[in-house]
Order: C-alpha cells, then structure tokens, then sequence
C-alpha cells in the first residue's frame, strides 16, 4: 500500500473510504478534513467517509437487504446464556454464570475472527474444549434458525454477497490491525477498489521519563506538568494524559488537578449568595475523562433503578431510605424535611433488610406522616403488587416505566441539559434491553432486573461539555489513532507493558498460537504491546512517560522493558499555582455560651452527659446541648444497646426472684439453668423485640447466648466471700450534681452484713482503672455512690461488674471494708479500708464538681489524637489547629 496524506485524499476522485481504529479518531479526522476543506464546503461529507472498521462493515451489510440481523453484544450474550445453562456440561454449583457466559462468547468471537477451523479432534484434550465445541454448534444453530449473526461473522457473510457497494478508494490507518477474517475481506475488496494507507504525524523527540514512588506522586507530576505548560499553549491545543485504567487512576488525578491546575473548583463561585439575584461565575475545569463513566453511577439514573429494582420480596432498608429521600421524587423539596424524619424512623424500627409493605405500615402508625407525603411509595407499592409473574423484555420495560411514572421520576426541569442527556441515554439502554424479546424470551422479573442491570452498568455515557477541555483522559486504547498536541503516558511500568498473558481457556492453545492470537503466547502479546506502544509514542511531537517505583501494597515496580529509548527526567517541583490569604482571630480559649437556668433544666442524659465529657467535651457539646446524633445505621441482627437492655432485665428478675446468695446456693445446676432461662424468656418481652424486625431464629440463638452467659456469671456469684442479699434492683433516683439534673437508674444494691454495696453491669469491656480521678472515664459509679449519700442512705463500696461473654468476665472493687467479693491477691493500691474509701468519696466529688463546671461553664475542648469511635466524629478534624495541626498532635482545647 502507498502512503497517503489527508490533503491527497481530498484530491481523490470517487468514493473514499478512511478506516480508523475508534470512534474519537475517526471523528477527529472527520473534522481534520473539514479544516483542510473549509467549512463554507461541505461536498466531501458526501464522498468521503471516515469510520471505524466495524461500522464500515454493519453498513454494508445494511445496504444489502440481507435477511439476517447482526446481534449486539448483549443479544448474543442473551442466546449464549441459554444454551449454557441447559447444558450438561454447565456446573451445578456454578456461582457465576454470567463469567462463563462472557468467555464462551468472547471465544465465539475469536473463533470466527481467527478463522480456527472446525475439525473436531481439535476440541477432545480438555472438558473445556469439548464445552465449547458443543455450545458453539448449538449457538451457531440458534443463529441460523432465527436469520442472525454475530459481529465477527459478518466479513465471512459479506464474502458470500454477489454485489456490495465497495467505495472507489479505502485508505487505511497505520494503528489498526486486522484478524485474518478481516484481512480476507479486505484483500477481496483490493480486487474491486484502490488500497491506501494514511500517512500521519510521527513524534520525533525522545520521551522523557520520570520515576516517582506511588500512584499520587505520579497524579501530582503530572498536575504540576499541566499548571506550568498550559498557560503557554496554544488555545486550540490539545494533551492527553494516557493512562492503563481510567478507574485506578480517576480519584487520584481528579484529585491532583483540583488542587494543582484548577484550584478555583475547591472553592464556591466568587459572588455566590452576595447578591442573589446575579448568578455567580460557572467554574469550568479544563479536563474530561473520557469513557470513564456508566450510566448506572449518575445520581438521575441510580434513583430510577432504586425504584424499578423494588419487588414484592425483601430489599436493604437503605435502598428504601435513597427512595424516600431522593430528589428526583416526587414530594421534594416540599416533603423533604417530613421525609427524613421518617427515614429516621424506618432506620431505628425496621431491620437491615425488609419489604416496602412493612416499611408503610410502620410510617402510618407515626402521628407526622401524611398520605400526600407517602403518596409516590404507596402508588409503587400496588404496581409492584400487581407485577406478572413473566413477561417479554419489552413489556418489563413497560412496566418499569409505570414505575417510574408513579414515583414522579425524575422530578426535575426538563430543560436542565444533565436532565435531557441521562433521560436519552436512559431510554437507549431500555432501547437494548427491549431488543432482547427474541433472545430471552418470556422472563421473570428478577433475570428481568439482572439483563437490565448488565446493560445499565456496562454502558459508557458521558454529560457532552459545552466548553472547551484542552486536557483529554483516556486509557491507552483510546489514545491510539489520536493526534495530540503533547502526550503524558502514566502508569507505564512494567505490570503494564508487556501485558500479561491470558489466553482463552475455551480454545485449544495450539490453535490460538497458531493463528497468532496476542493472548495465545508471551511473544504474540510481546509484540502486540509493542505496537501500543509505538502508537502511544507517536499520538504527539512532545512526550511525557511515567511510572511508580511501588504499586498500592508495597510491591517494587520498574519502568516497562519495551522503553527501550527514554531520556530519566528529575521529578517536577509540586507548586501550587494560587494563595490564599484572611484575618483569623484566634481566641486563647474554645468555649460557647455558658449553660443558662433555663437551658440547665432541660439537660437530659444522666450519667451519659458526664460520661461524654469525660472522653471529649467538644462531642457532649454536640450530643447533649446541640442535641446531634450519628445517623442510625440499620445493623445486622441485635444491636449492642439491646443486648446490653436484655442482660439487665434478665438479671433483674433472677434477683427479684432469688433475692439472696443462699437462695442462689441451694438451686443445683440444672433448677439454675431453668430460672435463668425463664428470666431470659421473660426479657424478650421487650417492647423493641415484638416489632417484628427480629426473626425467631435471631431470638433463640441470642437466648442461648443469654442463658450460657449469664449461666456463667451467677455461677462466679456463688463463689462470692460473704453472704448478700440483693435489695435493689434498677432501683430510680434523682439527683443534682451541681444544679444539673440527673435521672439515674441504678443497676443493683447489695446488702452484705453492715454494707451496702453499688452494682454496675457492663456489658462491654471496661478496666478498673477507668475509675481512677486522673481517668475516669466511667463516672456512673462514682455519680451513683454520691446520689445514695446525698439520699441519706451511704453506702460501703462500689463494683464494675463485667459481663461480656463466658471467656470474659470479670469484677472490680473499691469499698471500705475488702478488696474484692471474690478470692483475690491484695494490692497496696487497693481500696479496702474506710480511710481508702473516704478519700476515694472525696477524690471522685472532686472530679465530678469540675466536669460539672466545664459542662455549665461551656467548655468545648477535643483531643483529636484519640479515637472517639462516633460517628461524626471523622468531620472533626478541619476544626483542628494550633502548632500541632500539621502533625495530627492533640490540640486540647483547639477545637473552634
């Protein structure tokens, strides 16, 4: 073939036909060639067309009024599926079929690409290849009974056409490659036309290489790179940041070029809320990455399946919250703030997984909901009640579209430009799905779901900017057939280039090295990667390499083998390109408004208030004065508040029963296993537990958690030193500590001779030292001692009593009289004796008096060196600052 330029294809007479590897390419020769022509001339549109091979060849076959359809992709997926599955050689206890189905088709395709041949001797040394022998006769009948063919099929079938409409000239892109299937076609068409190959710009300069140690490093050089070239280019120029997965890298570099080349998207539009009726600046970033989305993941589309997905069988609580909140419902925004308060509701109530019937029972049982609020959940509930058992793929879609209907989807201008282009690209992927009649046949409304969730998730979609992006992202394979102003190749190490082998596990290996296959050996794929590579080199005159010395476990990493000419470049020095300045007034201390009368009375939380305060006063601040809590979270089987709620009530009724250690010391072992058992029973009559969001096998299997553990603990009780007589139990008291209301509830009192001794039971794991001064940390015991003096009824001692499971069990004491109610080795540090006990009084009041202080006094310090295990408590760390901020150090009281 002779070279040819896009200047000499403008003087070709006749038809002529450009062959280009993509899509991208070919629409960028397209306009190429429309600079070259001017744009006051539009005549070469009608004799020149540039597209991609396969689109080349669907529209031949087209024109020829042939009487089989070409399959999409998803089609003969949908055929292959069938066949598989009522095979004999299809695994019963196959987890994913789907992977199966995907390689079958995939070796399909290869098979008639390479042309393998069909000598069934080939197919005997493996049950792999006897599968496929079989599966693709039985699939090629099907194709032949229903008049269709798969894609790589057409060449062969086009061969067989008496007359086809060939243009004049096919000119040819120097990055394609063609099957031998393909080469055929093409060297028959040689016969009847004029053969070219495109002569295109080739790099002349060296790369240049830069070596960093991880993958953000790597974002950061090439953010950098951008921020000090850029503002020197021309406006029409065009980069590319080629990358090995577009998904590896997108976070990192979106990241990177926020920071380093377009910091104004860190920030709100200049104007913004000033002067609300001047619309502030758009801020437009100067990058897209290409063919890095699905569909599935835009907000629109994401809430449309959260309610065609919803069926009459259980669903995660979660998706119902999405759809009850979602915007794109309807009852937003009027609804809004009713609606989460409801969500709220569903998430304290409902279980990890449950129905929308149960979960509108629930709501109209609550005194704020209203049947317009519900209305959109309601209209879904009876048309998922109403749903056939199976039905043809177009008619699903149908029916999804009542859905959608009823909810009010997608509740939102239709003029907005996002709202026009995800609804098109919406309708095309149930387009696809309702293609599938032929295939699937009549479903139900789970394989329905499936298929339609296959299309959703696989299909590239894109919002079409309407500003001009200088900087392209895309993977290797899109660059290739691309003109570039300048190009940066990341990830190029050597996991990348050379790839690794993976032949196709359905065809004979011999036959896929024969035919050449890149998979098919380490020299196909050797020089297959070369190639790439080349094609890379060559998109662009100036060409920046990258690589990381580690990948994200550790692992060393050095540049790819196939650079075989590359110039070691220093690292670029990270600057960022913007500062920002302001006037902050620092006070010496954090606090708000101290806590007035009024607000002081209707503090609530008990001993929780000071157990808060204890571990952060910022976080007290926010619980129990701002009134903040962790959004619920719906958890897997029994909460540990409940847990701890069931091991109270539980021992509370074996003591009111018992009452005493001699009752406790005269039931055998198996009159003990059944009180404790009747008393487990007897807790599970829990409000909480009778809603129906617990199953009855979560119940029994906690039952007999309950009774082996508490079984366990009484039996430590009887091993206790004196007699006792249990004469409170969750006994109600009220007490003020410093003029801040406390309603406290009392585990258990014991009497043991002249003592009176405080219980508290802890159900998680607790030290004694969590009630030394210096850190206490659990101050229930330390408040409930001080409310039983100031009650006029003292007592002689206190105890954590820890009742966690079987292997941990265990009791601390601090009292006037003995160091522990069971057997234990005495230490100095112990508190036995009475002047132990009444310094520990005064040690403890002490303590108290000053949280009380702190908490009325509106101290709100935070020590972000600790982990606070809460929920909001990872939002925290902007407030931090002072000389360790940089460093993470604990700041004390810097939060502000």
């Amino acid at each position: 073939m002779t070279d040819i330029g896009l200047e000499e294809i403008l003087r070709l007479e006749g038809e002529v036909l450009v062959l280009m590897p993509s899509d991208t390419a070919a629409r960028q020769c397209r306009d190429a060639i429309a600079r070259l022509r001017g744009e006051q001339d539009q005549a070469f549109l009608e004799s020149i067309t540039i597209v991609p091979p396969d689109q080349w060849l669907a529209g031949l076959w087209d024109n020829c009024f042939a009487d089989r359809q070409v399959l999409r992709p998803i089609q003969l997926l949908a055929l292959a599926r069938g066949i598989i599955e009522a095979s004999p050689h299809y695994p019963a206890n196959c987890l994913n079929p789907l992977a199966i189905t995907r390689q079958f088709v995939d070796a399909f395709q290869l098979h008639a690409a390479y042309c393998l041949g069909d000598r069934r001797e080939d197919y005997l040394f493996s049950p792999e290849y006897q599968a496929f022998s079989e599966w693709r006769e039985a699939l090629q009948d099907t194709l032949d009974t229903q008049q269709a063919l798969s894609s790589q099929q057409l060449p062969h079938y086009l061969l067989a056409q008496p007359s086809l409409a060939l243009p004049d000239h096919i000119v040819i892109s120097p990055d394609l490659e063609f099957p031998p299937a393909m080469q055929r076609f093409l060297d028959h068409c040689g016969c009847h036309c004029q053969r070219w190959r495109l002569a295109v710009r080739r790099s002349m300069s060296t790369p240049r290489l830069v070596s960093v140690q991880q993958q953000r490093q790597e974002c950061e050089q090439v953010a950098t790179w951008l921020a000090k070239t850029l503002p020197d280019r021309a406006p029409s120029d065009l980069i590319c940041i080629a990358v090995p997965d577009i998904e590896r890298y997108q976070a990192d570099l979106q990241s990177a070029l926020a920071r380093y080349l377009y910091p104004q998207t860190l920030f709100p539009p200049v104007g913004s809320g000033s002067d609300p009726d001047v619309a502030a600046p758009a801020i437009r970033e100067p990058w897209v990455f290409e063919g890095s989305e699905k569909i599935l993941s835009f907000p629109l589309i994401s809430a449309a399946w959260d309610v065609i997905s919803l069926g009459n069988s259980s669903v995660e609580t979660e998706k119902l919250s999405r759809i009850l909140r979602s915007r794109f419902i309807r009852g937003w925004p009027e609804h809004r703030s009713d609606r989460a308060s409801l969500d709220l509701r569903w998430r304290e109530y409902l279980g990890p997984e449950t129905t929308l019937a149960s979960a509108l029972a629930l709501s109209r049982h609550s005194p704020t909901v209203t049947d317009e609020m519900l209305e959109p959940l309601t209209a879904i509930a009876q048309i998922v009640g109403q749903a056939p058992a199976r039905q043809l793929p177009s008619r699903w879609v149908r029916f999804f579209d009542q859905l959608l209907l009823a909810a009010g989807w997608p509740n939102a201008d239709n003029d907005d430009l996002v709202v026009q282009q995800c609804r098109r690209g919406f309708s095309q992927a149930m387009d696809v799905f309702r293609a599938l009649d032929r295939q699937l046949g009549e479903i139900a409304q789970g394989d329905a779901l499936s298929w339609l969730q296959h299309i959703l998730a696989s299909k590239r979609f894109s919002i079409a900017r309407d500003w001009w992006c200088p900087v392209r992202i895309m993977s290797y394979e899109d660059a290739i057939g691309r003109e570039f102003d300048a190009i940066w190749i990341m990830g190029l190490d050597d996991s990348a280039l050379p790839r690794r082998v993976e032949p196709s596990p359905f065809l004979p290996l011999h036959l896929q090295q024969r035919a050449a296959i890149p998979d098919a050996s380490a020299a196909t794929r050797l020089a297959a990667d070369k190639k790439v590579l080349n094609a890379l080199l060559a998109v662009a005159p100036e060409v920046m390499v990258s690589h990381c010395q580690q990948n994200e476990n550790g692992a060393p990493l050095a540049a790819s083998p196939l650079l075989s000419m590359a110039a070691s470049a220093p690292p670029l020095t990270s600057a960022l390109g913007f500062q920002c300045s302001a006037d902050l007034i620092q006070p010496q201390n954090d606090a708000v408004s101290p806590v007035g009368v009024a607000e002081r009375e209707q503090l609530r939380g008990g001993t929780g208030l000071f157990k808060e305060y204890a571990a952060s006063p910022f976080l007290a601040f926010l619980k129990y004065r701002l009134q903040l809590a962790e959004f619920p979270q719906p958890r897997e089987g029994l909460d540990q508040r409940i847990q701890g709620v069931l091991v109270h009530d539980s021992l509370q009724f074996f003591w009111q029963q018992t009452g005493d250690s001699a009752a406790l010391a005269s039931l055998t072992a198996t009159q003990l296993a059944v009180r404790v058992e009747e008393c487990v029973v007897r807790a599970f009559a829990h409000p909480e537990l009778r809603s129906g969001r617990y199953g009855d096998t979560l119940k029994q299997l906690e039952i007999r958690r309950l009774c082996s553990l508490l079984g366990a603990w009484l039996e430590k009780e009887r091993t206790r030193l004196e007699p006792f007589t249990v004469i409170a139990t969750e006994q109600q008291r009220e007490y003020r500590l410093m003029g801040i209301p406390l309603r406290l509830r009392v585990d258990r009192i014991d009497q043991i001779g002249e003592h009176r001794l405080v219980i508290d039971y802890k159900t998680g794991r607790v030290e004694g030292r969590n009630l030394n001064v210096d850190q206490l940390s659990e101050p229930q015991l330390p408040i409930y001692a001080l409310a039983e003096a100031d009650a006029g009824a003292p007592v002689d001692g206190v105890m954590l009593a820890q009742v966690k499971s079987v292997d941990e069990l265990s009791i601390h004491l601090r009292s006037n009289w003995t160091n522990s109610v069971v057997k234990k080795v005495p230490r100095d540090k112990d508190v036995d004796t009475p002047e132990k006990w009444a310094e520990e009084l005064s040690a403890w009041e002490r303590a108290l008096t000053t949280m009380a202080e702190g908490i009325l006094g509106g101290d709100i310090g935070h020590d972000f060196s600790q982990d606070h295990q809460r929920g909001f408590s990872a939002y925290l760390l902007p407030l931090l600052r002072g000389e360790g901020a940089a460093d993470g150090e604990s700041a004390g009281e810097g939060a502000q």
